[in-house]
């Protein structure tokens, strides 16, 4: 009995003692949260919900949540694309929860329109690259998209140092005023180019009409989407890098020697150059450097000064320039303050041939500062104030003269022309005309700045917590201002020719035109820019119902007002004003079947009242097939099967037609007769009529898109493969009136919305990423983009014969004649049809008769070949890293491209003073028709008169421009962590890269990318650079 009562004693005691303890086991509590994903950067819209039960949260803007728990409770943290995470409560308080990425899902996160989601859930037609990928030496960002993204067509027309390429998505849609997409930077209309690729979080663009409908008369040519990079809840994590290299010209124009030179002339002419005067031109230096008259008192003439023998090219051109990089970020955080901050410097030095110049520099360079602050502080655990600031400067330093004149010099002075400088140091020139080498160092210099600043603030409120789950608003107001400012200080330097006087039997210096005084004056200076609102208010909702069904909503309203500074007249004093509301819903079941529906409703100070709002909706539809129960025995083959379609109409308000407000007629007093009044000393007054017809139902271009597409991943996503047709069909084109006739008596025709084209095509990408058991990494990538457009109206009448009619044609379709070699004999060119171009002899290119009435004519022009924008681009590239060291290479190419070219330096003989100015191509010299060089003669016959039958556009001139070129090269080495913590170096990285190292193509002349007809214009560069990446 006793023993019983001690047993009960005891036990009673126990529970007692553990009581509490179950009690906090079973009582609820609030436990906040924060979830993560690999980057550790926030998760918003995360599920988090307590196992066993069908109560939950979801997280808010900044990852966070809080939710009511016991101690025994498991949490379960689920995100599309991401494993669940299991999360024992316990007696924690405060839950930091990594999120892991599943293996058979696409992971990373989609910018979309105004928003952001999970890739898996997309189902627009929306292309991302790795910011990694855009990273290179390089001055402007757009010059380095070629080939990098599914749907970009991208050519870079010139090298120069801060030049931008021109590119389009999927191509050119319209032939109206701007076929360019909208460029997007935080959500702020602003430039690509002047982003820091350092500071770039993500790349996207936009290409289908779900993607785009949301920006109406904005969205019509695609959109890109640059986001960058924001703090995050951490130490400070500082990084550094640095690079310098050495730039050089791809390819310069290989020009005739002087020995050629001298055989063409004499090839035109016998004789032109005289067997001494050849002598002296190719002697050695020794004997040109000897003076002609060595008598007292006569000038120092030596015979190099008459016997000139110059390597423009190599003259005015160097074979490397430098240019350097530098750049520090910082980013780090705490709970309620985030913050990323960054600076860089860039310069790029040319590669004109500069001599010594102590009063100025005359080098083409470009040089940008950037620095951007991204701020996020947690005012309350549900309200998020964003704070951003940009600033960048760019200076830009080029000769005095006109740029275009420098290169057409370049290629049209001949090697025995004159000298580059007399050789006791007088400036020369030709007698008429200029000396390239002057016009580079003795004509002063200009210089182009610009300066930028970039402010947005916004506010995110999260309602969750107190009026509706999943509801989030979203106030963002921006400020731009930027100012363009120039001047040219330009100096007229006295120049001289020789000449030989008769009367003292000797040669003098004559005074070239009128040169100046050698003094240094500003011939021109100006400022420009402009200041840019942007307000944006948005509400969000997203909510998850029954673990089935998940649906999101988004209503926005923007306001944005541009206005000039400085403007250049009237009209141009006025803002430029938009506004509009845009809209989503989407929704999902058990994450297979999708649909999205967005909208536009937006409006443009470009029309006239009435009509200057548009409605603009899209819709998507979308099926993962392979989340379906009965693709379970396949998975582990074919990991991700989805397909997805969409159609919209979206909307181009940057329609042209010349002038500010197309629906205001206005009136023209220039030019039109008046009348006098008056006896004595009459006064007279100009007359007035109407110049630009207004046109008041003016609209903005319509575009109806229509894309269909499939998403394949292969075995656990190690390869990845996306296809995607596309049909853009464009009306409402704003064009002038083609087809009205004289006799309707109109002084001006007017624009209206009439024209209309397609544009259909695909592009594909794939992708292949693998890691074996040795810590070996492979991956490949590529893609490929094919477009085709045809104008389908125009309004311009119907030629006699059809061939000749634009419509049904590409846009900026070549044409010309169709060329069936040269003419070998006298015979063949009088049984051949007549051709009406000039007089026509053996060694001239003969033309086809396309219309078979006996003579070649203009009648006889047809389509030819492509147009100068690639139909194909593509890209393709491997990277391997292992145990430290990485490698990577990347092509880009583009076919379906040609050219005409065109210029004297192919025809010959054509100028002048050929002699002086009359240079060829080294290719002419050696490969052109002769009497005893003809059955393989690529170039006609030389001549001293202007052979008109040759200069005519046809498929003779006509150059496929197709190229292959290694884009990129990468070696790397990162040293071992080991080693650099030692030194408080988290890590640290140098590499070894190039840009534009080796193009491979069939033309041979010059670049094919450049846009020149005969390369008169700067070569693009290649680059190599040595660089260090620290980390701490």
């Amino acid at each position: 009995m006793t023993l019983l009562k001690k047993t009960c004693s005891m036990l009673t005691a126990l529970v007692l003692f553990l009581l509490p303890f179950w009690d906090a086991g079973a009582q609820s509590r609030s436990v906040k949260g924060l979830v993560l994903d690999e980057t550790d950067a926030p998760v918003a819209g995360a599920f988090v919900t307590v196992k066993g039960e069908t109560r939950g949260v979801m997280t808010d803007g900044a990852g966070r949540f809080e939710i009511s728990v016991k101690n025994s409770d498991v949490l379960i943290v689920s995100f599309l694309g991401y494993e669940d995470e299991p999360v024992t409560v316990g007696t924690q308080t405060d839950l930091l929860i990594k999120l892991v990425p599943q293996a058979n899902q696409l992971e990373e996160v989609v910018m979309v329109a105004y928003g952001a989601q999970k890739k898996a859930s997309v189902i627009g037609s929306i292309t991302t690259v790795d910011a990694e990928v855009l990273k290179a030496p390089i001055g402007q960002l757009s010059t380095g998209l070629a080939g990098k993204l599914a749907g970009v067509v991208a050519v870079q027309h010139t090298g120069e140092p801060g030049s931008s390429a021109e590119f389009w998505i999927r191509g050119v849609n319209t032939f109206g005023a701007n076929s360019y997409p909208l460029i997007l930077v935080d959500g702020v209309e602003r430039s690509m180019d002047l982003v820091d690729t350092e500071d770039i979080a993500s790349f996207s663009i936009l290409k289908d009409a779900t993607a785009t409908a949301l920006y109406g008369v904005r969205g019509a040519n695609g959109i890109v989407l640059i986001t960058t990079k924001r703090g995050s809840e951490s130490k400070p994590k500082v990084s550094v890098k640095l690079e310098s290299g050495i730039t050089s010209p791809t390819q310069l124009p290989r020009m005739a020697s002087a020995e050629q030179f001298i055989d063409y002339l004499n090839t035109m002419q016998p004789g032109m150059i005289d067997d001494y005067s050849r002598s002296m031109y190719l002697a050695s230096d020794e004997v040109r450097s000897q003076l002609v008259n060595d008598a007292e008192g006569a000038l120092p003439i030596r015979y190099s000064d008459l016997y000139p023998n110059v390597d423009w090219m190599s003259q005015l051109f160097k074979n490397v320039a430098m240019n350097h990089k530098v750049n520090i970020a910082v980013v780090g955080g705490t709970k309620n303050v985030r913050y990323y901050a960054g600076g860089s410097y860039y310069f790029e030095d040319g590669i004109f041939n500069v001599a010594q110049n102590d009063r100025y520099n005359a080098q083409m360079n470009y040089r940008r500062f950037n620095f951007r602050t991204n701020v996020d502080i947690n005012i309350t655990k549900s309200t998020v104030l964003g704070m951003d600031l940009s600033t960048q400067f760019t200076r830009k330093n080029k000769p005095g003269s006109d740029i275009s004149e420098i290169y057409n010099y370049a290629l049209q002075i001949s090697p025995i022309g004159f000298p580059v400088v007399f050789s006791d140091g007088t400036l020369s020139n030709p007698e008429n005309g200029r000396n390239p080498y002057n016009l580079i160092n003795n004509m002063g210099y200009a210089v182009a700045s610009t300066q930028n600043a970039q402010t947005t603030v916004s506010l995110t409120q999260d309602f969750s917590d107190f009026l509706l789950e999943g509801l989030t608003a979203k106030l963002q107001v921006s400020w731009d201002a930027k100012s363009n400012t120039s001047y040219t200080n330009i100096i007229l330097p006295r120049i001289y020719f020789l000449r030989y006087n008769d009367e003292i039997k000797d040669y003098e210096y004559a005074l070239q035109g009128n040169s100046g005084t050698g003094y240094i004056n500003t011939s021109s200076s100006g400022v420009t820019g402009q200041t840019i609102l942007n307000v944006e208010a948005s509400v969000n909702y997203e909510h998850s119902f029954f673990s089935a069904h998940r649906v999101s909503g988004m209503f926005l309203w923007y306001l944005r007002e541009r206005t000039n500074i400085n403007p250049s007249s009237y009209w141009y004093t006025f803002p430029y004003k938009s506004l509009g509301i845009a809209g989503r819903a989407t929704y999902s079941f058990r994450d297979r079947y999708f649909a999205e529906f967005n909208f536009g409703y937006n409006g443009s100070e470009n029309f006239s009242p009435g009509h200057r709002f548009g409605f603009f909706p899209s819709g998507a539809v979308g099926w993962i097939v392979s989340n379906e129960k009965f693709w379970d025995p396949i998975k582990t083959s074919v990991s991700l099967f989805k397909i997805k379609a969409s159609i919209g109409k979206v909307g181009n308000d940057q329609i042209g037609g010349n002038r500010r407000f197309g629906y205001n007629t206005t009136m023209d007093t220039s030019g039109i007769a008046g009348f006098n009044w008056g006896l004595t000393g009459p006064v007279g007054t100009s007359g007035v009529t109407t110049g630009d017809i207004g046109n008041p139902g003016i609209v903005w271009e319509e575009a109806l898109k229509r894309n269909a597409g499939v998403e394949i991943n292969f075995w656990q996503d190690h390869i990845k493969l996306q296809f995607d047709y596309f049909n853009d069909y464009r009306s409402g084109i704003f064009i002038e009136r083609q087809s009205l006739p004289s006799a309707v008596g109109m002084r001006k025709t007017q624009y209206t919305n009439i024209g209309e084209m397609q544009n259909a095509g695909f592009d594909l990408s794939a992708q292949f990423d693998y890691t074996f058991p040795n810590g070996l990494n492979l991956s490949a990538r590529g893609n490929y983009t094919f477009n085709r457009n045809k104008r389908v109206y125009d309004d311009k009448p119907s030629q006699i014969w059809p061939y000749q009619n634009t419509a049904g044609f590409a846009n900026g379709q070549q044409r010309g004649l169709i060329a069936d070699g040269l003419f070998m004999s006298q015979e063949e060119i009088d049984t051949w049809p007549t051709q009406t171009f000039g007089a026509v002899a053996p060694g001239d290119i003969k033309y086809r008769d396309i219309n078979g009435d006996g003579q070649v004519d203009a009648y006889d022009v047809v389509a030819i070949g492509y147009t100068s924008i690639p139909e194909i681009n593509y890209g393709f590239g491997l990277s391997v890293s292992w145990k430290g060291i990485d490698a990577s290479v990347f092509f880009s190419g583009m076919a379906h491209v040609t050219r005409i070219i065109g210029g004297y330096n192919l025809y010959g003989g054509v100028a002048s003073n050929v002699k002086v100015q009359g240079q060829i191509f080294a290719d002419v010299a050696e490969k052109s028709w002769s009497h005893t060089h003809t059955a393989d003669a690529e170039y006609p016959r030389f001549s001293t008169e202007t052979p008109a039958n040759n200069l005519r556009a046809s498929t003779y001139w006509q150059k496929d421009m197709s190229f292959l070129r290694l884009k990129n090269a990468e070696l790397g080495y990162t040293f071992p962590k080991k080693w650099t913590k030692k030194i408080g170096i988290s890590t640290a990285r140098i590499y070894l890269q190039g840009v534009n190292l080796i193009t491979f193509s069939a033309f041979k002349l010059w670049d094919p990318e450049l846009e020149s007809t005969y390369g008169n214009v700067y070569p693009l560069t290649r680059n190599v650079s040595l660089g260090l990446n620290l980390n701490f």
